[in-house]
């Protein structure tokens, strides 16, 4: 694996994913803010749908793992952001 570069250090985690992933991502999370009862599965099968994606091309499961990553950085990513505009040392 390479090493990662200082400049790419600078830039949070979840800005550096695929532009598919990030798609994914925010698709879902904008559909559960409309529908709060829609589950993670049923909101990806929406977007595959909404964007052509055959099972085929990305598996279920896979995409569900894909999202809760994508979820535990944007829940880092939010912290640290908190941190850093509050002035909090933890």
């Amino acid at each position: 694996m390479p090493r990662e570069k200082e400049l790419t250090k600078l830039i949070p985690k979840i800005y550096r994913r695929h532009a598919e992933d990030i798609a994914l991502f925010f698709f879902v999370k904008a559909q559960k803010q409309v529908f709060p009862t829609l589950t993670v599965e049923r909101g990806i099968q929406n977007y595959f749908r909404f964007a052509n994606v055959t099972e085929d091309e990305w598996d279920l499961l896979s995409a569900v793992k894909t999202y809760t990553r994508m979820q535990q950085e944007f829940i880092e990513f939010c912290r640290e952001d908190t941190k850093t505009h509050t002035g909090d040392p933890r």
